[in-house]
Protein backbone atom coordinates (compact mmCIF):
# COMPACT_ATOMS: atom_id res chain seq x y z
CA UNK A 1 0.00 0.00 0.00
CA UNK A 2 1.65 3.21 -1.02
CA UNK A 3 2.01 6.15 1.99
CA UNK A 4 1.50 9.31 1.67
CA UNK A 5 4.24 11.26 0.65
CA UNK A 6 5.77 8.94 -1.24
CA UNK A 7 6.10 10.73 -3.86
CA UNK A 8 8.74 13.26 -2.86
CA UNK A 9 12.02 13.88 -2.65
CA UNK A 10 14.99 16.24 -0.85
CA UNK A 11 15.06 19.27 -2.61
CA UNK A 12 18.91 19.58 -2.63
CA UNK A 13 21.25 16.69 -4.13
CA UNK A 14 23.14 15.17 -2.68
CA UNK A 15 21.07 13.96 0.45
CA UNK A 16 21.96 16.88 3.08
CA UNK A 17 22.50 17.14 6.52
CA UNK A 18 19.35 18.33 8.63
CA UNK A 19 21.15 21.36 10.05
CA UNK A 20 17.68 22.53 12.28
CA UNK A 21 15.03 20.41 12.21
CA UNK A 22 11.01 21.40 12.29
CA UNK A 23 9.59 22.31 16.09
CA UNK A 24 5.90 22.90 15.96
CA UNK A 25 4.52 25.43 17.04
CA UNK A 26 2.33 25.66 20.45
CA UNK A 27 -0.40 27.61 19.08
CA UNK A 28 -0.33 29.16 15.55
CA UNK A 29 1.54 32.60 16.38
CA UNK A 30 3.82 30.45 18.88
CA UNK A 31 7.69 30.48 18.50
CA UNK A 32 8.81 27.07 16.75
CA UNK A 33 10.61 26.31 13.64
CA UNK A 34 7.94 25.77 10.21
CA UNK A 35 10.32 23.72 8.32
CA UNK A 36 13.76 22.41 8.04
CA UNK A 37 17.19 23.59 7.27
CA UNK A 38 19.16 21.68 4.76
CA UNK A 39 22.86 22.82 4.80
CA UNK A 40 23.97 23.16 1.43
CA UNK A 41 26.11 25.71 -1.05
CA UNK A 42 25.61 29.19 -2.44
CA UNK A 43 24.50 28.68 -5.88
CA UNK A 44 23.34 24.85 -5.61
CA UNK A 45 20.06 23.92 -7.30
CA UNK A 46 16.92 23.85 -5.40
CA UNK A 47 15.02 21.12 -6.66
CA UNK A 48 11.06 20.80 -6.83
CA UNK A 49 10.18 18.03 -4.31
CA UNK A 50 7.23 16.78 -6.16
CA UNK A 51 5.35 17.44 -9.20
CA UNK A 52 3.53 20.88 -8.83
CA UNK A 53 2.76 24.19 -10.15
CA UNK A 54 4.73 27.16 -8.82
CA UNK A 55 2.72 29.76 -7.10
CA UNK A 56 4.98 31.86 -5.81
CA UNK A 57 8.29 32.84 -7.23
CA UNK A 58 9.91 36.68 -5.37
CA UNK A 59 11.06 38.57 -2.72
CA UNK A 60 10.01 38.08 1.12
CA UNK A 61 10.90 40.56 3.51
CA UNK A 62 14.05 41.03 0.91
CA UNK A 63 14.97 37.51 0.83
CA UNK A 64 14.61 34.95 -2.35
CA UNK A 65 11.51 32.32 -1.95
CA UNK A 66 9.50 29.85 -4.48
CA UNK A 67 6.14 28.09 -3.87
CA UNK A 68 4.94 25.12 -5.12
CA UNK A 69 1.72 23.54 -4.76
CA UNK A 70 1.07 20.12 -5.18
CA UNK A 71 -1.71 18.01 -6.23
CA UNK A 72 -2.16 16.49 -2.26
CA UNK A 73 -3.06 20.16 -1.37
CA UNK A 74 0.65 20.29 0.57
CA UNK A 75 2.85 23.34 -0.77
CA UNK A 76 6.10 23.31 -0.35
CA UNK A 77 8.25 26.56 0.24
CA UNK A 78 12.04 27.00 -0.24
CA UNK A 79 14.11 29.95 0.91
CA UNK A 80 16.51 31.53 0.53
CA UNK A 81 16.21 30.94 -2.93
CA UNK A 82 17.40 32.93 -6.58
CA UNK A 83 14.25 31.71 -8.17
CA UNK A 84 14.18 30.64 -12.05
CA UNK A 85 10.74 29.75 -12.37
CA UNK A 86 7.92 31.86 -12.75
CA UNK A 87 4.16 31.47 -10.93
CA UNK A 88 2.31 29.50 -13.26
CA UNK A 89 4.97 27.30 -14.53
CA UNK A 90 4.07 23.35 -14.19
CA UNK A 91 7.34 21.31 -12.47
CA UNK A 92 8.72 18.11 -11.85
CA UNK A 93 9.83 16.28 -9.05
CA UNK A 94 13.75 17.06 -9.34
CA UNK A 95 13.33 20.07 -11.77
CA UNK A 96 15.54 22.59 -11.09
CA UNK A 97 13.30 25.59 -9.54
CA UNK A 98 15.78 28.13 -8.25
CA UNK A 99 19.58 28.55 -6.92
CA UNK A 100 20.23 28.32 -3.16
CA UNK A 101 21.58 31.68 -1.67
CA UNK A 102 23.37 32.80 1.59
CA UNK A 103 22.31 34.58 4.36
CA UNK A 104 19.82 31.84 6.14
CA UNK A 105 20.02 33.45 9.95
CA UNK A 106 21.66 30.63 12.49
CA UNK A 107 22.76 28.41 9.68
CA UNK A 108 26.34 26.42 10.44
CA UNK A 109 26.80 26.11 6.73
CA UNK A 110 27.78 28.57 3.84
CA UNK A 111 24.46 28.37 2.87
CA UNK A 112 21.20 26.44 4.52
CA UNK A 113 17.96 25.76 2.93
CA UNK A 114 14.70 26.33 4.82
CA UNK A 115 12.16 23.87 3.32
CA UNK A 116 8.93 24.29 4.57
CA UNK A 117 5.36 22.08 4.01
CA UNK A 118 1.83 23.67 4.97
CA UNK A 119 -1.57 23.04 3.94
CA UNK A 120 -4.04 25.92 3.53
CA UNK A 121 -2.85 29.56 3.97
CA UNK A 122 -3.54 32.51 6.51
CA UNK A 123 -5.30 31.43 9.96
CA UNK A 124 -6.15 28.03 8.65
CA UNK A 125 -2.40 27.05 7.81
CA UNK A 126 -0.90 23.45 9.18
CA UNK A 127 2.44 23.51 8.93
CA UNK A 128 4.40 20.15 8.56
CA UNK A 129 8.02 18.66 9.16
CA UNK A 130 8.90 18.32 5.94
CA UNK A 131 11.18 15.85 6.13
CA UNK A 132 7.72 13.02 7.15
CA UNK A 133 7.63 13.41 3.03
CA UNK A 134 10.71 11.26 2.67
CA UNK A 135 9.54 8.06 3.94
CA UNK A 136 9.82 4.75 1.82
CA UNK A 137 7.32 3.94 -0.89
CA UNK A 138 5.59 0.89 0.91
CA UNK A 139 5.18 0.33 4.15
CA UNK A 140 6.94 -3.33 5.30
CA UNK A 141 6.57 -4.61 8.60
CA UNK A 142 8.93 -7.03 9.45
CA UNK A 143 8.45 -10.38 11.59
CA UNK A 144 8.19 -10.76 14.91
CA UNK A 145 11.58 -12.15 16.93
CA UNK A 146 10.34 -15.51 18.18
CA UNK A 147 9.98 -16.33 20.55
CA UNK A 148 8.07 -13.05 21.84
CA UNK A 149 9.78 -11.12 24.76
CA UNK A 150 7.65 -11.14 27.48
Amino acid sequence: MPVPGADYGWPLSPVPQVARAFDRPPFFYGRGHRGADLAGTPGQAVLAARDGIVVFAGPVAGRGVVSVEHADGLRTTYEPVAGTVAVGVRVRRGDPVGTLEEGHPGCPAAACLHWGVRRASGADAEYYDPLVLLRPRHVRLLPLPDPWPA
